[in-house]
């Protein structure tokens, strides 16, 4: 049941940050969605993978830096084997929860820009995520991209992150890095 009190307060969260303050405008916004595969192959007692979706909503732009907000969808399988016990530990789990991210760019040619990207996500797993952890967590992922502007509403982005996935705290806190590609669309609605 707890898990079903945690799930309608990350919705609640993020209905409440898709409601925007310009409720007398009818601007549109553009919206990106990005899908990530990001290994964790960097350490080698937490083999742990994740699959992210970031529907991200533009808010903000202040000459070279486009802010973003929105919710991220994750899942996560692999194990991890914490300073090498010997005992495997299932890290599959699912997670939702609000993000922020922020990208700077640079034209490079034409239509073609460099990015620099960072982003952070809370999430809120099904279950301890990773194995003796907790049920909540913080995604930060961070990077180059090359964005593709083929149209004034529509552009396609390739990225390569470093992730980190953590909640923060000092204790029951096995987290874990990631690294891998992203690819995103996005459009104005």
């Amino acid at each position: 049941m707890e898990i079903f009190k945690r799930a309608a307060a990350v919705l609640l969260a993020g209905f409440l940050i898709f409601s925007t303050a310009e409720a007398n405008s009818d601007t549109k916004k553009n919206w990106e969605i990005q899908l990530d595969y990001l290994q964790g192959r960097l350490h080698g007692d937490r083999q742990v993978d994740n699959y992210n979706v970031h529907v991200l909503q533009k808010m903000h732009e202040h000459r070279a830096l486009t802010f973003y907000r929105g919710l991220t969808f994750s899942r996560a399988t692999g194990y991890t084997n914490r300073k090498y016990e010997g005992i495997f530990r299932d890290s599959n789990a699912v997670g939702l929860g609000v993000a922020g991210f922020l990208r700077w760019d640079k034209n490079i040619s034409g239509k073609l820009y460099a990015n620099w990207d960072i982003g952070g996500s809370f999430l809120i797993y099904n279950r301890a995520h990773p194995a003796q952890g907790r049920a909540y967590g913080f995604m930060w992922r961070i990077g180059p991209s090359l964005t593709w502007k083929y149209s004034g509403d529509d552009s396609f982005t390739v990225g390569y992150y470093v992730s980190h996935v953590s909640n923060g705290m000092k204790k029951h806190n096995p987290g874990y890095d990631t690294m891998g590609f992203s690819v995103g669309v996005s459009h104005k609605f």
